[in-house]
């Protein structure tokens, strides 16, 4: 088959899935996420195993159980996320705010009277694609974001089509470190989820317990700019919705651009990702390989 025809029968597919997930009431979205989930988890054998291994190396103490249960909740909450991205054009920028809580907003607004810019940092935990929308929503501006390039032309212009509906910017890779700096310039926020594989040769941090290349991105932009970061996790509810309270990663002490300042600074902001995810363990994306390039370390039976 053609991959002209091959891409667009994908995208015919995708479109008919969104409409039949936009015909759902709210209170269903994310219970039909994790329904499917559910149905697909036994047959996800690679993805599942991945999600084990990285549990057992994260969590040696816990029992088998507890991390059998922690990996499909997991995949609940990646399907539920995903479910949510294909509804989202039922939303309104009143809706997101009813969906996500922001507790303490007001942290925001004091760094942005700086008029430095803010990096806004994530995780792919609970929904973060809504907790970018949010960031958005709340402060009324454009948000530069970088969203990951389907393989489907066709399906990644929808996508991205659905992600500024309410005030998202979305920046390819090759263009992301310029538009970055220049919107920090201007006082703007930028969204980044930098919690993803890096490449060998980033700078290493501890996270759970082992050394691993990390995106240092957000610490280069601030160290850079004078732009802080703040972190900001939503945290997925019984209900459906979500809460988030921001950080500010602190970096006031770290006086100009190094390389042991980026370290630093990098090692702080991996640290208070890693309290979020310990917290709310079966919210995180376990099933990603976070650490393909690192040893695995002797697991406990």
């Amino acid at each position: 088959m053609p991959l002209k025809t091959k891409h667009f029968i994908e995208y015919v597919f995708f479109q008919c899935i969104g409409f039949a997930v936009r015909l759902l009431p709210l209170h269903l979205v994310h219970k039909t996420g994790f329904v499917l989930a559910r149905l697909a988890y036994p047959l996800l054998k690679s993805r599942r195993e991945v999600a084990l291994r990285n549990l057992r190396n994260a969590f040696p103490e816990m029992e088998e159980q507890r991390r059998e249960q922690i990996a499909l909740r997991s995949f609940q909450n990646i399907s539920a996320t995903f479910i949510e991205l294909l509804w989202l054009q039922n939303l309104t920028k009143e809706g997101i705010k009813q969906r996500v809580c922001i507790d303490n907003y007001d942290l925001l607004e004091r760094l942005r009277e700086k008029k430095k810019g803010i990096v806004f940092l994530t995780a792919h935990f609970g929904s973060w694609e809504l907790a970018i929308q949010a960031i958005s929503v709340y402060t009324d501006v454009t948000v530069c974001t970088i969203a990951k390039s389907q393989s489907n032309a066709l399906v990644d212009r929808l996508i991205n089509r659905w992600r500024e509906l309410f005030g998202l910017k979305i920046v390819s890779m090759e263009a992301s470190v310029r538009e970055i700096l220049r919107t920090l310039q201007r006082g703007g926020i930028v969204a980044l989820a930098a919690d993803q594989t890096a490449p060998k040769e980033s700078v290493s941090v501890e996270f759970f317990g082992r050394q691993v290349p990390t995106f240092q991105g957000p610490s280069v932009f601030c160290l850079k700019t004078g732009a802080p970061i703040v972190l900001g996790c939503a945290v997925r509810q019984e209900n459906g919705n979500y809460k988030m309270r921001l950080v500010h990663v602190p970096s006031d002490d770290l006086v100009g651009f190094s390389d042991e300042n980026v370290l630093e600074l990098t090692q702080r902001q991996v640290r208070m990702t890693e309290e979020i995810i310990r917290q709310y363990p079966e919210q995180w994306m376990w099933m990603h390989k976070r650490w393909k390039h690192v040893s695995d370390r002797v697991e406990a039976l």
